[in-house]
């Protein structure tokens, strides 16, 4: 009975580094969604920011002038690439490349590793923005 319970405790210790053993296949499960800016969305009540879809497809949520197609993650980083829409209707590739700072369910906070590492955005799970954030009256008055 001894050596059962030890075999399992090591199957279940060598289960845990497997699943722990790609960070990457993690990242790419919880990123699924759509993530908006809460700063956006607590000043003017609107939700902005990304949709990121199975598949590596992306789109851009209430940003028109983002023409969103593509997103992976290489290496810790997020790259999301499209187009960008000019006023004068011509198209500008798109890509961007930031190391994942954090995601989890809930947040995700990508920072851009230049001289100095500087936040470059910081979203929420649509699915509970509206519960974490309130809407600034004030600034719609």
């Amino acid at each position: 009975m001894k050596k059962l319970k030890h075999l399992f405790c090591i199957g279940l210790i060598l289960l845990c580094l497997a699943c722990a053993s790609d960070p990457q296949k993690g990242m790419e499960k919880k990123i699924i969604g759509e993530w908006c800016n809460p700063y956006t969305y607590e000043s003017t009540g609107e939700l902005k920011g990304f949709h990121f879809k199975k598949g590596g497809v992306c789109e851009a949520i209430n940003i028109p002038s983002l023409d969103l197609k593509t997103w992976s993650i290489q290496e810790g980083y997020l790259l999301i690439k499209g187009f960008s829409l000019e006023e004068d209707g011509k198209k500008e590739v798109y890509e961007t490349k930031e190391k994942i700072d954090l995601l989890n369910a809930d947040t995700l906070c990508v920072v851009a590793h230049e001289a100095n590492p500087r936040l470059v955005f910081l979203y929420l799970n649509a699915k509970i923005i509206k519960e974490r954030v309130r809407v600034d009256t004030m600034s719609h008055e």
